[in-house]
């Protein structure tokens, strides 16, 4: 099978012919034009290829259909998402489940309780959002409330808003040193039997006492 796009139609010619320079040229020129108009229909495919359509269609496009929660600054592939999930919103528009993924495709993760989910009063809830790499700014918790606002039932009160933002774990690491006193003691001449032995012993953290011995002489009584 042939593909319309970049095909030449001296593919399905006969040799003796598709060979000649005319028909060669011809056949270009033709294509040529063909791919053009290929091209166009192309553009005219626009809720098909909604991935392919220019970012100001799609502006275009929230107007037209009314996208909750839409803004021209959004990121171009945040603009798809919502445009595209356009009918599934009003389909669900006051649930849960609508609220959720609306969150979900502006902020990347997010999610409400529900009052009897936390032991709150009747007909309110709380919202969670926050992703890694996602950094929730004052100006976002604002996007959200008002986010929130165009979906949510007007029966429904917001509680609060629970941020959360992933933190890198780290090892931690704890060096001791040694502390304590220090002792020095001189004591006055003695005179001992038995050769002198002196010890003197040093540990971590502990108290180190150093002793002075004057001249020892053997022989004589102390």
């Amino acid at each position: 099978m042939i593909e319309l796009k970049g095909s030449r139609f001296t593919q399905i010619l006969p040799q003796n012919l598709s060979s000649q320079t005319r028909t060669r040229a011809l056949a270009y020129a033709i294509g040529r034009q063909v791919d053009k108009l290929l091209v166009l229909a192309d553009r005219m495919v626009i809720w098909a290829g909604l991935d392919r359509v220019p970012e100001q269609l799609l502006d275009y496009l929230a107007a037209e259909l009314r996208t909750p929660a839409y803004r021209a600054d959004y990121a171009v592939e945040v603009k798809r998402t919502l445009v595209r999930q356009s009918l599934l919103f009003y389909a669900r528009m006051g649930t849960p489940a609508a609220v959720d993924r609306l969150i979900q495709s502006i902020f990347g993760s997010g999610q409400i309780q529900e009052w009897f989910e936390y032991g709150g009063e009747p007909h309110h809830f709380r919202a969670t959002v926050g992703a890694e790499g996602v950094t929730i700014t004052p100006e976002a918790l604002e996007e959200l409330r008002r986010v929130l606002a165009s979906v949510k039932r007007l029966s429904s009160w917001l509680d609060s808003i629970t941020t959360v933002t992933p933190m890198e774990s780290r090892p931690v690491r704890v060096a001791a040193a040694p502390c304590g006193s220090y002792a020095r003691t001189t004591l006055p001449p003695v005179f001992v039997l038995v050769p002198a032995v002196i010890r003197l012993a040093a540990g971590s953290g502990g108290t180190i006492s150093r002793t002075t011995l004057s001249q020892i002489e053997e022989g004589h009584n102390a």
